[in-house]
């Protein structure tokens, strides 16, 4: 017995290639859900900056104790020091930024596509690195016909603090 198949895709995709591998992101310009899934993307973004800053400041805010230590010779007087190479606080930072790049990279990947920023970034985080590629992107969104600063202008407001009409201004 024969088995009839069909393929649809569209005409209209959009290829960018981003790295020296020969990897791609692809966009289908009819996809009519590629503004929301970007507005979503900026929306989970924010929503992780507001939640990472606030468990930052409470890091920042709590008391610190050594995590990791080393005994250690004293060259002056050959007394055994303990060292402190790591306290608790700098530790738990450490995990938090971690889960920070894995969370922030989980939301980019719901827009560019699954495992896209593996293939842009490998297995480095870096500081920029999420506006880096936001810059990088910016033409090429521009020839997509997708006008970010709008997008992000909006999530900004849904998201960002909100007007409080009844502060009295000096």
């Amino acid at each position: 017995m024969a088995i009839n198949k069909i393929r649809v895709h569209s005409k209209t995709e959009y290829v960018i290639e981003v790295n020296d591998q020969g990897d791609t992101l692809v966009f289908d310009l009819e996809d009519t859900s590629i503004t929301s899934r970007l507005f979503k993307m900026y929306e989970a973004l924010d929503h992780l900056k507001v939640k990472y800053m606030g468990q930052a400041t409470e890091l920042d805010a709590r008391p610190d104790e050594p995590f990791t230590t080393m005994d250690e010779e004293s060259p002056i007087d050959g007394e055994t020091v303990h060292k402190v190479l790591i306290t608790k606080n700098q530790y738990d930072g450490m995990q938090m930024l971690d889960q920070f790049y894995t969370d922030a990279r989980h939301a980019l990947d719901q827009f560019l596509g699954e495992g896209a920023c593996q293939k842009i970034f490998g297995d480095k985080n870096y500081k920029t690195m999420f506006e880096d590629l936001m810059v990088q992107l910016g033409p090429e969104f521009k020839k997509m016909g997708i006008n970010t600063d709008l997008i992000k202008a909006s999530a900004a407001k849904k998201h960002g603090p909100k007007e409080n009409k009844y502060r009295k201004v000096t």
